[in-house]
């Protein structure tokens, strides 16, 4: 068979193996690396070692028609003309879910919208729709979004994003989601093992802002959790939230674990006696209010738990945020220990940060 070599790579571990090649000069330049259902095909040069090299782990190579390398960026399938009289306006980020793409535009480029959609989805294969991105709104913040351009025609943003290996159904246009807060949830994973570790038995977890279950997908996935209640005042979330976790629950290292899903405000879920003094790990994700939660949480808490949450506050006020905090736990008869973390900017003049409170005494 004719063709450039390849080695065939799990998808996941494509970034590993592309930099192996690179380092000893035997990944081929000038070609793409191929997909090939859920590995990808990356490039060999003459000189990478033969069929069945150890150094090569057991993984095949495959002889296949190089991909030509097309365009590095949507922006080269502009015509010069219109990129030179609109270059400054046109967008410099966009952010994927699943196969949906969303981008923000300038008012003064929204007339050439198609054009641009169209560089976008030829340069993005991955992708099925394109969709302005006009930015959280309403009560709950979900995103205000237009459909430019689809693929194949199907105009629906429902879509499945993977994270950290755990897949999760949604429709960003009805429920927040954020991908961009990726490397929080797998802190969190971090911190929820640890607590584990300590209390020696799998954890009740709540989480009264659940959105479509992302802060829960990891733990539950890998069987830290024995019970998640789990809810949103966003009734459109819930269908999703509902079957995200459990199907997480069902194929994860703990398939008996328990799901309870509640539609509502977080706050009253103090009013419930059964959740009283429960939570041995409670999720705060309301990151423009939630602080002004906190107080109303409270009594969730077991007596030895983590408050997980994040806020988005003016930049440097990590400390006063966390005198705050104490404050709000001293009043309640809690002893705690609080860390406040920057964790990404939000704009210019604020930062979003991580809370994490553990608390040792009960009031």
């Amino acid at each position: 068979m004719s063709g450039m070599r390849h080695l065939r790579v799990p998808s996941e571990a494509t970034a590993r193996w592309r930099d192996r090649l690179l380092g000893e000069g035997w990944l081929a330049t000038g070609v793409g690396i191929q997909a090939d259902g859920d590995y990808r095909l990356v490039p060999l040069t003459d000189d990478a070692p033969d069929e069945g090299s150890p150094w090569y782990e057991g993984h095949a190579t495959v002889k296949r028609s190089s991909l030509e390398r097309g365009p590095q960026h949507w922006r080269e399938r502009l015509e010069d003309a219109f990129v030179e009289q609109f270059g400054p306006l046109l967008p410099t980020a966009h952010e994927v879910q699943g196969d949906v793409l969303l981008v923000k535009l300038e008012p003064e480029v929204e007339p050439y919208e198609q054009t641009i959609a169209q560089a976008m989805l030829d340069q993005f294969p991955h992708v099925r729709i394109i969709c302005a991105d006009g930015g959280v709104v309403g009560e709950f913040r979900v995103r205000d979004l237009r459909v430019l351009l689809s693929r194949d025609g199907n105009l629906s943003t429902v879509t499945s994003v993977k994270e950290h290996g755990v897949a999760y159904t949604l429709d960003p246009s009805t429920a927040y989601f954020s991908a961009r807060l990726s490397g929080e949830r797998q802190a969190v994973m971090d911190l929820i093992e640890a607590h584990r570790a300590r209390l020696g038995r799998r954890l009740v977890v709540h989480d009264p802002y659940a959105g479509v279950g992302p802060n829960l997908g990891l733990p539950l996935a890998r069987g830290e959790v024995e019970t998640a209640v789990v809810g949103d005042l966003n009734s459109a979330a819930i269908p999703y939230l509902r079957e995200n976790l459990q199907h997480i629950i069902s194929k994860g290292a703990h398939p008996d674990a328990r799901l309870i899903v509640r539609e509502g405000d977080g706050r009253s879920w103090a009013e419930d006696r059964t959740l009283l003094a429960q939570a041995d790990v409670l999720f705060v994700n309301l990151p423009h209010e939630g602080l002004d939660h906190v107080h109303r949480l409270l009594p969730l808490l077991s007596s030895d738990a983590l408050m997980i949450g994040w806020a988005v506050v003016d930049r440097h006020q990590e400390t006063e945020v966390s005198e705050r905090l104490a404050s709000i736990f001293s009043t309640a008869g809690r002893a705690c220990e609080v860390s406040v973390q920057a964790t990404k900017g939000f704009s210019t003049t604020r930062t979003m940060v991580r809370l994490v409170v553990r608390t040792t005494t009960g009031s």
